[in-house]
């Protein structure tokens, strides 16, 4: 049971606001959004009611939200990044229900540029570094999965750089997320 005292008023000039700027009905389940670096772009990606996954751009266009592409993938998309691809580029990295890590090339949805069954079941998260400008070194990107597995990945070769695994016998956790930072110099870089 609560006590509501009619006598006090919230003071909303000081709290957070959401405004919406513009509103547009969808036909799945929304996982992760992404600004297309760079433009007046974003990326929605999530799964549909028959577990394929969707991969949305949209473009703001004069106060209005117009749909540039549609695109059905094979499985779920859960997440994906833009981090580890150049600005020319602007490739988008997406991990999916399936377990693959998949990279896209936004001008041609239906060729994968590249293409890896990164985990056994779905992949949580997803970062990427050495692209766009951000930190240095080689483009590289990291998954995290529900197997409990985080993976270190180079898009110029087929097998993990790193593999961090529950040893054999423990248990495997949920991996929710992953990040890279301490990218300083093209010898330094973390993983978190």
């Amino acid at each position: 049971q609560f006590l509501i005292n009619p006598t006090y008023k919230m003071d909303t000039t000081d709290a957070p606001q959401i405004i919406e700027h513009i509103h547009k009905p969808i036909t799945f389940t929304p996982y992760d959004t992404r600004w297309v670096p760079f433009s007046a772009r974003f990326v929605a990606m999530g799964i549909h009611p028959n577990a394929k996954g969707a991969l949305n751009v949209y473009q703001l266009n004069n106060g209005d939200l117009e749909t540039l592409i549609e695109a059905k993938t094979d499985s779920g998309v859960k997440c994906g990044t833009f981090g580890a691809s150049s600005i020319e580029e602007r490739f988008i990295a997406t991990g999916d229900h399936a377990g693959k890590l998949i990279i896209y090339d936004l001008e041609n949805t239906n060729k994968p540029i590249y293409s890896q069954q990164a985990h056994t079941s779905i992949i949580n998260a997803i970062d990427g570094c050495g692209g766009l400008d951000v930190g240095y070194g080689a483009p590289e990107i990291v998954t995290g999965g529900r197997d409990g597995c985080v993976r270190l990945w180079d898009p110029r070769v087929q097998e993990p750089v790193l593999a961090l695994e529950p040893g054999e016998g423990q248990p495997a956790r949920d991996c929710w997320t992953v990040a890279f930072g301490n990218s300083f110099s093209d010898e330094d870089r973390c993983i978190a």
